[in-house]
């Protein structure tokens, strides 16, 4: 009896867990406070809950990969928070940036191990944000914006766009992916349909870079068990080549894309850039310090190029090599290599879209539109990421659990 009770509370325990983190992506856009709120929920779940399955907890070495990983390149960046010249503001950003924001990754990846639970947390967030990128029409129509730009429910508006280049793929993938259920699929229709319409009222050259590249690679992907999709993919970009055609702002926003040093926003932040790698020339082994880096370029390495007076890089890399020096770049690279490369080689040994999706949400999120924003340090955009991530996996593992029990029960049967 006593046994069934512990079981059960277990239960609602994960349930409760599952709906904080779904909450928590849902609402974070929406009001800062209310997500700081649910991400404080999902910690004291997840400590309850290793409190009570503590020596039943068994994380795949897979997972383990990916936290060990995660694990170097946090530490490579904190000789920048002991060394650099401000401990109370770097221990603040340390703890805010790598520790405060990953906090549902693992409760997710350790605890909640059913696929229909995750697929509902997947659809949640799926059809939330479809309403999240229709909001930019209405901004858009309405002019709610000072520069005829869409940002959705909160936030900047390179903000939606940085998530609009892990969610476009990640719909690509579960309409093509058999192996996804209606509901999702249908939420995927509608959330796709809503990022077109967003990707125009939104006008992140970001997002539009980050569409040209993922969308062929996926149909590449795809095309021997869904030919057709080489079609679909045609017809997206020809609606959209005309809807370019149709507007000369669009149009001619999308051909800046091309520009170098040409456009002045392009200018500020390539002057930006050349910035850090004269602060990493003062700085090389620890860098300024992790989150001065604002200080330092107002008051030491602002060029007269810049006539924006940047508030930081546009660009994951070229920002954390500034504030963590060389240990914390090449600490980020390790991160990247070792993300991108074992998500691709689990996609190309299993052909699951799990891996995918792993794959898809860094490139789109990290490395594509990380050379655009410091995307790293985007509150909700983070969270968000650190989420789609923790499902993503505790899908892979959940799915090949279920495939070992069946073919374990099917040697039993045999014998």
């Amino acid at each position: 009896m006593g046994k069934q009770i512990e079981e059960k509370t277990q239960i609602k325990l994960v349930r409760m867990l599952a709906a904080a983190a779904t909450l928590m992506v849902c609402l974070t856009r929406i009001s800062m406070a209310a997500g700081e709120v649910m991400n404080g929920i999902i910690l004291l779940l997840g400590l309850v809950l290793w409190h009570r399955c503590r020596r039943d907890i068994v994380l795949e070495p897979e997972i383990k990969g990916y936290v060990r990983a995660y694990l170097i390149f946090v530490l490579t960046t904190l000789p920048s928070v002991l060394f650099g010249g401000s401990l109370a503001k770097g221990i603040h950003e340390f703890l805010q940036m790598w520790i405060w924001r990953y906090v549902v990754f693992l409760p997710v990846v350790s605890f909640i191990r059913k696929k229909e639970m995750l697929w509902k947390m997947l659809t949640a967030y799926t059809v939330l944000f479809s309403v999240d990128c229709l909001l930019t029409l209405v901004q858009v129509v309405l002019k709610l914006g000072n520069n005829d730009r869409g940002w959705g429910l909160g936030g900047s508006q390179l903000g939606i766009a940085s998530i609009i280049c892990m969610m476009l793929p990640l719909c690509v993938i579960f309409l093509l992916d058999e192996g996804f259920p209606p509901l999702l699929k249908k939420a995927a229709a509608l959330d796709f349909a809503a990022i077109w319409v967003a990707l125009f009222c939104n006008q992140s050259r970001g997002s539009w870079l980050n569409t040209i590249l993922m969308l062929p690679a996926l149909a590449a992907a795809y095309f021997k068990r869904k030919k057709q999709v080489i079609a679909v993919v045609l017809v997206f970009f020809a609606v959209s080549a005309g809807v370019l055609a149709a507007k000369p702002g669009l149009r001619a926003r999308f051909l800046s894309i091309g520009e170098t040093v040409e456009g002045r926003e392009h200018a500020n932040r390539f002057s930006g850039w050349i910035s850090c790698i004269h602060m990493v020339e003062d700085h090389p082994v620890c860098g300024i310090g992790l989150g001065r880096w604002h200080d330092f370029y107002r008051s030491q390495y602002r060029l007269p190029t810049d006539t924006e007076a940047l508030n930081h890089a546009h660009n994951n890399y070229f920002h954390l090599a500034a504030e963590t020096g060389l240990l914390g770049f090449l600490g980020l690279c390790y991160f990247t290599l070792y993300y991108v490369v074992t998500s691709f080689r689990g996609w190309l040994r299993d052909r699951n879209p799990y891996d995918l999706m792993l794959l898809c949400c860094f490139l789109g999120y990290v490395v594509i539109f990380g050379q655009v924003e410091y995307t790293l340090d985007l509150t909700s955009g983070v969270r968000i990421f650190w989420f789609l991530s923790a499902v993503s996996l505790a899908l892979k593992m959940t799915v090949r659990r279920e495939k070992q029990d069946g073919i374990e029960s099917s040697q039993k049967k045999i014998v």
